[in-house]
């Protein structure tokens, strides 16, 4: 071993050798003894004398062995394999929907086709025919679909009327409105104030053909008339339960307004029930609805969306208030069940018989009264002597409050709740006396039968021709 090998020798393997050197030593003889030779000329270079390794030997280094990562390589694989499962799923459901989609303009063209009349083509253009909306047979419509399907029945009316001023002198008025179709054989029913005064009644149908129509039956009160053209198979409406409206429910309502505007369909909602609406001094219980309506609409239907007749749309409520702020949809509708309910009194009898009548003039409870203690009702300003107030014990300054537990706030409330009883009928006043609550039975009179006839004169009069709107008639004011 030279000295550059020595220098990278271990420590352990240099006390090898030294033991191995000394045991071939020792083996061998002993050689004579040798003088020392002179050293050769140069620098003195002494020799490199091996130095023992400062550190105590280490064990051999092991490589350490990576072993696999599996659980990341698990996590990856489930991460691929989920991906690829939303995008299967993605792409599987938008082959089905495009195939369902195909398959559905596929049987609209079809049902178009069959069941659709197909129009000719014109000369210069040809016409392309669009398949046919389908008509819904049940359950809730779309406003599209209630104006398809009953637009048909509805019409309009042209009320021509000749008045007379004081001095005699003669003019020519017109109006317009509308009705609805209730029986095939021509009876459509409208608003009184629709034909009232008139002389002449014209009819145009959905089709533009035209009729003159005659008056069946009427009551101002209810501001409801009968009315019938000559004609057969008409397309009638279906009627509905205004009683099982709820607050909130959209509504729609078909007619002609400004008399020019025909057949153009308003969609709103049911604002309010049981609205004593005071028309003409007379109240009336309407609905409230916000879908807009104007002159020209009078009498025609309100439909609910299931294309069921609910009401008589009649009056809006419009102008400023007292602030000068405009008013604006605000609208008022008949309940369809209070015009079935005397609508076989004026086809069969050409007015209302038998209205409940107490024989008693009244008013409102003024502030002063209410200061004074008095509640909220019908006070009572006289009593007609003999009749069936009279005779139920019905004293002047006595305040109606309820009439079988029905409530009664106002005038318009004691109106209201008459309308549902007819004479001979028994009930049973509350009244308001000296502090006291009193109840009296009465039998009701029958109120006298109307004479006024909406084809006479009706005291309206003008001195020049002009175009009425029948909204006029009414000065509308919501009683509190």
């Amino acid at each position: 071993m030279n000295e550059y090998e020595s220098m990278f020798t271990k420590p352990s393997e240099v006390a090898q050798q030294t033991s191995d050197a000394h045991d071939t030593a020792s083996a061998q003889p002993e050689t004579p003894y040798t003088a020392p030779q002179p050293r050769p000329a140069g620098p003195y270079q002494p020799p490199y004398q091996a130095r023992p390794y400062p550190y105590p030997p280490q064990p051999p280094r092991t490589v350490r062995q990576e072993k696999p990562k599996k659980k990341r390589m698990t996590m990856r694989i489930a991460v691929v394999a989920l991906c690829c499962a939303i995008l299967g799923s993605l792409l599987g459901g938008g082959a089905v929907g495009l195939a369902m989609h195909r398959m559905y303009r596929q049987d609209q063209t079809v049902a178009a086709d069959t069941a659709a009349p197909q129009k000719t083509a014109e000369p210069i253009r040809q016409v392309t025919e669009t398949p046919a909306r389908p008509v819904s047979t049940g359950g809730l419509k779309t406003p599209a679909q209630v104006y398809e399907e009953n637009v048909g029945a509805v019409v309009g009316i042209a009320n021509e009327s000749t008045t007379y001023n004081v001095f005699g002198q003669r003019s020519e008025t017109a109006s317009s409105g509308t009705g609805f179709v209730v029986s095939s054989d021509g009876e459509i029913l409208t608003n009184y104030h629709v034909v009232e005064g008139a002389h002449k009644l014209t009819v145009t149908l959905y089709d533009g053909s035209t009729y003159t129509a005659t008056l069946l039956g009427y009551e101002a009160e209810s501001d409801i008339a009968l009315i019938k053209i000559d004609a057969t198979g008409l397309q009638t409406v279906t009627i509905g339960d205004s009683d099982a409206l709820l607050i909130g429910d959209e509504v729609a309502a078909i007619g002609n307004p400004l008399g020019e505007l025909t057949y153009s369909i308003t969609v709103g909602y049911l604002s309010a029930k049981d609205r004593a609406v005071n028309t003409d001094g007379t109240p009336i219980n309407m609905m409230q609805i916000d879908a807009a309506i104007n002159p020209g609409n009078s009498g025609g239907p309100l439909f609910n969306l299931y294309g069921h007749v609910i009401g008589i749309t009649t009056a809006k409520y419009s102008g400023t208030t007292g602030s000068g702020a405009s008013i604006e949809g605000i609208g008022f509708a008949i309940p369809i069940n209070d015009a079935l309910a005397i609508i076989d009194d004026l086809r069969e009898n050409g007015t209302v018989l038998n209205r409940a009548y107490i024989g008693v003039t009244v008013s409102d409870v003024n502030a002063e009264q209410k200061q004074n203690g008095l509640p909220d009702g019908a006070f009572i300003l006289s009593v007609v002597p003999g009749s069936a107030g009279d005779q139920a014990g019905i004293l002047a300054g006595d305040v109606i409050t309820a009439i079988s537990g029905t409530a009664v706030k106002s005038l318009s409330g004691l109106s209201q709740a008459l309308k549902s009883y007819r004479g001979g009928d028994a009930a049973v006043i509350t009244v308001y006396r000296g502090g006291n609550t009193v109840d009296l039975e009465i039998v009701f009179d029958s109120k006298e039968n109307q004479t006024t006839d909406p084809f006479e004169q009706t005291g309206e009069t003008t001195t020049e021709t002009e175009t009425v709107d029948p909204f006029d008639y009414f000065p509308w004011n919501l009683i509190p």
